[in-house]
């Protein structure tokens, strides 16, 4: 008669030895260093930091090139914050300041990179999507490497500035009957009255509103 118990306590030996070997290859890429890059735009000869994230190139930094035609504002109308904060277009023309090679993402495009980042299930108010719940992850030196920047708003042609340092907006190129979509990052007790950090999709957008801009590799 064979020893089968000899075999059954090797077994849990064997099990372990083949968890050990796979977690020695698996790396957490959640805690990896981001993988950037950097674009120099020929128009004027800007050199932006990038980042990959959810296998996409987008912009680490606020778009901050000055257009020929269109509506843009710079905030404030202090020319000391363009160099941090950027420019912030109106819809119509940030979906025309890309150099070639680049666009502006689509509705699409945000929620894919907002859902590589983490989801939870709670919705801001109706007219937004699931928020990350990994807001850390977006600020400067955060691991996805997007380095929010908090360029607050625009509005009523240049008249009314609000939010800055408190919430960032950035146009997506999907737009609706209701307004364009973009991407916010707010801090604790943005206009969203939110009591922690969020992120996500939103909609109903006016598009004469100065918000900032992202722009992604084709």
């Amino acid at each position: 008669m064979k020893n089968t118990n000899k075999i059954c306590c090797c077994l849990p030996l064997v099990l372990m030895a083949i968890i050990t070997i796979c977690s020695c290859n698996y790396k957490d890429t959640s805690q990896m260093a981001p993988e950037t890059g950097s674009f120099t735009d020929p128009r004027d000869g800007k050199v932006y930091t990038t980042a990959r994230i959810a296998e996409k190139w987008i912009m680490a930094e606020n778009f901050a090139y000055k257009p020929v035609q269109g509506n843009y504002w710079v905030y404030n109308n202090d020319t000391n914050n363009i160099s941090l904060y950027g420019y912030l277009y109106d819809w119509e023309t940030a979906k025309k300041v890309a150099p070639e090679g680049w666009h502006l993402p689509s509705r699409e495009e945000w929620t894919v990179l907002n859902k590589s980042l983490g989801l939870n299930k709670v919705t801001l108010n109706k007219d937004s999507e699931r928020n990350t719940t990994n807001f850390e992850k977006l600020l400067p030196g955060g691991i996805s490497g997007f380095n929010a920047v908090f360029g607050g708003n625009c509005l009523y042609n240049g008249n009314l500035f609000i939010q800055i340092d408190t919430i960032g907006k950035f146009w997506s190129s999907t737009g609706s009957a209701d307004g364009p979509y973009l991407f916010y990052v707010a801090r604790p007790n943005s206009e969203f009255h939110n009591k922690t950090g969020i992120a996500g999709v939103k909609g109903h957008n006016h598009p004469l509103a100065g918000v900032s801009v992202r722009l992604m590799q084709d």
